[in-house]
């Protein structure tokens, strides 16, 4: 799965995220105020929360500049360039509104996809055209140049502000950049410049450890983007974070407080899925962010009691789980906490892989189906709190209501019920988690909601019990996702007809779920 979020700026030591009891006040006495300093020009927010220094995490980091409450806006960070994710680079899609589609064609010009002549006429696309009809001749007889140039897209608009990011390449880049042939392709198909390949190189770096991914938009079908933010490139991991982003219709990132921060505290996110287990947190950061994750989190065997990492014990009659005996030691042995039963890491090791091979072949059909033989072989691994089926579980809740077919209006009153049970057990694993303010709980609250208030409008006798749910799971969902790109179209006419303040008699608070 790829995660393309930051790692901050590129050092080359792991680091080890650990407590913060005292870390404000030594971050406080040694503040780098050059890049502070450099990078308030990126804030665009009423007021500096904020200031960069080092990090007892590695590297430097970003920490509160003033005592910060849960849900106040820390800042708003505008991105140098915006361009697709590299997993989904090699879509047909327009370079200036991002809509994927078979029917766009290729600028004469300069070879980039555009839908449409309103998109051709755009400034974006009349400077970007401008360059690569200027500088990168295109080699004769080659082929696909507009799919190597859609890939190459945020590339093209960082040379553009070459100057503007030449001042930042002394701030982020510290490592020496690895062998890779990101750029054959492009090469192959135009004559490109030692120069402006060599800056591509120092900037693939920059992006590797630093962009951050988009939030999807909830309808509209847009190529999946990252972004290069400044600012938030400094933030470092946690796997709980103080901090909740949400991303506007102008790619602008807005970066809230999910928890209340002390003066000199760091401010935090997290570059994994809030509901991976430990195992699968910790290697995917060391395999991307070359660091083990040491963080309160990571070091409880059974992850606040939530046991998203537990196996089944591998005896049959046993209904106990295991767990590690040192959860941040890949190389420890795991015990049953019912039986004691010792399993060594490498036959772990071994489950894990078949997992992994088992996890990769799962896929929702359009009724809701997984392959029984696949069922049966995880259920013979893994508790049903293991993390795999909270992912499942989670991939469930999104599918009905809002997949054709599973509209609200055509679920069996089974399956309301089912995604009711759903989403309250996967919001209590939140919140045993310490997460119940980050955006996928807000998502999560949304769909509660959603259920709750279908449920009420085919059954107007159970409204009164179920009024004052309905009201407080749309004002936390609003609360957090309001002005986020993903947010579900309706979630501002929900708020208004069937949150607390709405007055209106329940028969017109509940006409808007006919629309």
């Amino acid at each position: 799965m790829y995660i393309d979020v930051n790692w901050i700026d590129g050092v080359s030591q792991p680091r080890q995220p650990n407590e913060l009891s005292n870390s404000g006040i030594r971050a406080m006495e040694r503040p780098v105020l050059q890049e502070t300093n450099l990078l308030n020009n990126f804030d665009t927010s009423s007021g500096s929360n904020w200031f960069i220094s080092q990090s007892n995490l590695g590297g430097r980091g970003l920490f509160a500049s003033k005592a910060i409450k849960q849900d106040s806006l820390i800042y708003k960070n505008k991105p140098l360039a915006v361009g697709p994710r590299p997993d989904s680079a090699g879509h047909r899609f327009c370079a200036v509104c991002y809509k994927v589609s078979d029917t766009c064609i290729s600028c004469d010009t300069c070879s980039l996809f555009l839908c449409n002549d309103k998109c051709k006429q755009t400034q974006q696309h009349n400077t970007i055209c401008e360059f690569i009809s200027k500088n990168w001749a295109q080699r004769p007889d080659s082929e696909n140049n507009s799919r190597a140039l859609s890939k190459i897209l945020i590339y093209l608009k960082l040379i553009l502000l070459k100057t503007e990011v030449n001042s930042f390449l002394h701030v982020f880049q510290t490592s020496p950049v690895e062998k890779h042939s990101e750029f054959e392709e492009i090469t192959s198909r135009f004559i490109i410049s030692q120069e402006h390949l060599k800056f591509m190189d120092q900037v693939r770096y920059i992006l590797k450890l630093n962009s951050f991914r988009i939030s999807h938009m909830f309808e509209g079908n847009k190529i999946p983007l990252r972004g290069f933010y400044p600012i938030s490139a400094f933030l470092n991991h946690s796997c709980v974070p103080n901090t909740r982003s949400i991303f506007k219709s102008d790619h602008t990132m807005e970066v809230y407080a999910s928890k209340d921060i002390d003066i000199g505290e760091e401010i935090l996110t997290c570059y994994t899925g809030l509901l991976w287990s430990t195992p699968a947190r910790r290697c995917h950061l060391y395999k991307t962010k070359k660091f083990w994750c040491k963080c309160k989190r990571c070091q409880d065997k059974t992850e606040m009691g939530t046991n998203l990492s537990a196996l089944k014990c591998l005896n049959k009659d046993c209904l106990g789980v295991l767990q590690p005996a040192t959860a941040t030691n890949p190389r420890t042995c795991w015990y049953c906490d019912n039986c004691g039963l010792k399993v060594p890491a490498q036959q772990i090791s071994t489950i894990h892989s078949v997992l992994g091979s088992l996890v990769g072949t799962l896929n929702l059909d359009n009724e809701l189906r997984l392959e029984t033989k696949i069922l049966e072989r995880l259920a013979n691994f893994v508790p049903f709190s293991n993390h795999i089926f909270v992912d499942l579980r989670l991939r469930l809740v999104l599918k009905l209501g809002f997949s054709d077919g599973l509209k609200f209006n055509e679920l069996t009153e089974s399956r309301l019920s089912l995604k009711l049970v759903l989403c309250r057990d996967i919001l209590a694993t939140l919140a045993a988690l310490g997460l119940e303010d980050s955006h996928l709980c807000g998502l999560l609250f949304y769909h509660l909601h959603a259920t709750l208030a279908e449920r009420a409008r085919r059954h107007p006798d159970l409204y009164d019990g179920l009024k004052s749910e309905i009201e407080s799971t749309i004002e936390r969902a609003y609360r957090i996702l309001r002005g986020d790109i993903s947010a579900p179209v309706d979630l501002e006419l929900r708020y208004r007809y069937l949150g607390p303040d709405c007055e209106k008699p329940q028969q017109e608070r509940f006409s808007i779920l006919s629309i």
